[in-house]
Formats: structure tokens, sequence, C-alpha cells
């Protein structure tokens, strides 16, 4: 670096105004780069919450058969019918999804979820169909510390924000598994 400088000091004057317009074109695309990252990240984490935050009101909403069965030691999603004395799922991959759907207000396109900002682009989407739900009951006689817990693969589709626009690149497509446990409080 230093030889750089000082064969710049020797040549011709305005010889390094075309090395400071490459070091600021570099100097943007790192900081577009950055930006898209971050951008990715937050959009990831955010839906992670969502996530979290739909199985936990799911969990909720049924939570007298939900804590019986952790209480009870076994069958934490399930409870018995009374009429025709089988089990019935208490949470399910459908409740999961209306909750999440509810929390973050996706907008329905065929198939697709689809969140937008409020300019109308399109933050990310994502495909109910294609998401499982993993629910993994406590074990008979649990422990103290074990939960259910509930493993979710979503695949994210978050678009480009400056390389689409110009390159037409494809969007980038994440696969994210949350593992989230519920536990009773008493």
């Amino acid at each position: 670096m230093m030889k750089l400088t000082k064969q710049l000091k020797k040549s011709e004057a305005g010889m390094s105004i075309p090395m400071v317009a490459g070091l600021l074109l570099i100097l943007l695309m790192l900081f577009c780069a950055v930006y898209e990252y971050l951008r990715v990240v937050s959009i990831i984490i955010q839906l992670d919450h969502a996530v979290e935050q739909s199985i936990q009101g799911v969990a909720m909403e049924n939570w007298d058969e939900v804590y019986q069965g952790i209480r009870e030691g076994y069958a934490g999603t399930y409870t018995k019918a009374e009429l025709t004395d089988d089990w019935e799922e208490v949470m399910n991959k459908e409740q999961i999804l209306a909750q999440m759907k509810k929390m973050i207000e996706f907008k329905v396109a065929g198939n697709t979820w689809v969140k937008e900002d409020d300019a109308g682009n399109v933050l990310f989407s994502l495909k109910p169909r294609d998401t499982t739900v993993k629910i993994t009951n406590t074990q008979l006689a649990a422990a103290e510390g074990d939960a259910l817990t509930v493993e979710t693969t979503n695949t994210i589709t978050v678009p480009w924000r400056f390389l689409g626009s110009m390159f037409n690149a494809p969007p980038i497509v994440v696969e994210r598994v949350t593992v989230s446990g519920y536990t009773r409080k008493f």
C-alpha cells in the first residue's frame, strides 16, 4: 500500500482520481452486499419469532388439554374424545399455520403467502404446503425439564433488493428449521 501511494505521488496530477472512484465503487458494492445480508437475516429472525409466537398462541388456546397432558407426563397434544373414545389432536399444523398467517398478515397469491411492505414491494414469500410441523410429545413419566417440542421447517423465498432489479437474479431460498418448546409454568 505504501509503494502504491509513493508511486501515485510521483506520477502526474489527477492520476489518483480513477483509483479513488474505483475504491468508492468497491465500497458501495460492499455496503450493498452487507445490507442484503442483514436484510435477509432480519427477515428470517422475524419469521422465527412469529413461528415461536404462533406455537405458543396455539398452546395457550388449548392450555387445558396441553397442560394436562404435560402434567400427567404424556400425550401433550392429544385429548380423549368424550363421544367416540378416540384420541384427538389438540395442536396440529393447520392451527399453527393459521396463527402464523394471522400474526404476519400475509397476502395470499395462489398457494403462496406473500408479505409486502407499505410500498407494495415483496419482502418474502412462504408456501404453507411446503411447511412441515413435527410435534414431539413428552415421554411417559417425563422428567422435570422435559417439554412438548414443536419443530417447524419453512422454505422462505426472499427477492434481492439491488441485484435482482439490475441483473434479474433469482431470489434467495432459505430452508429454516425452528424448534420451540412448551413447558408448564407451575
